[in-house]
């Protein structure tokens, strides 16, 4: 995550499909999914590991986007928020669909 706040020179180009999209998207996705496997240890609910890995990860990748907009050489950009915001949303739809990956083993 710290490589978001590097400088770049070569910035690239503003695609639907791009191999940037696609690595905000798995950043994101990974990173909600961090979040919900440390919030499911102790007495954490399923809805708490849900909302806080949500509401964190949104806050973290909307204050990087608009940092890199001061960094030289970087942009902020809303079509890579939406990218960092969809791979949030997998992981978390991941999260409902095959709950039993997310339990805990003992």
């Amino acid at each position: 995550m710290v490589f978001l706040l590097l400088p770049s020179d070569s910035l690239p180009k503003i695609k639907i499909l791009s191999v940037d999209k696609i690595w905000h998207f798995l950043s994101y996705f990974i990173l909600t999914l961090a979040l919900m496997f440390s919030f499911r240890e102790g007495r954490y609910r399923i809805w708490f590991s849900r909302r806080w890995s949500f509401i964190i990860a949104m806050i973290h990748g909307g204050l990087t986007e608009i940092l890199q907009g001061f960094i030289p050489g970087r942009s902020a950009g809303m079509d890579d928020w939406i990218a960092n915001c969809l791979g949030i949303a997998a992981a978390i739809l991941g999260f409902k669909l095959f709950p039993k990956f997310f339990e805990r083993r003992e």
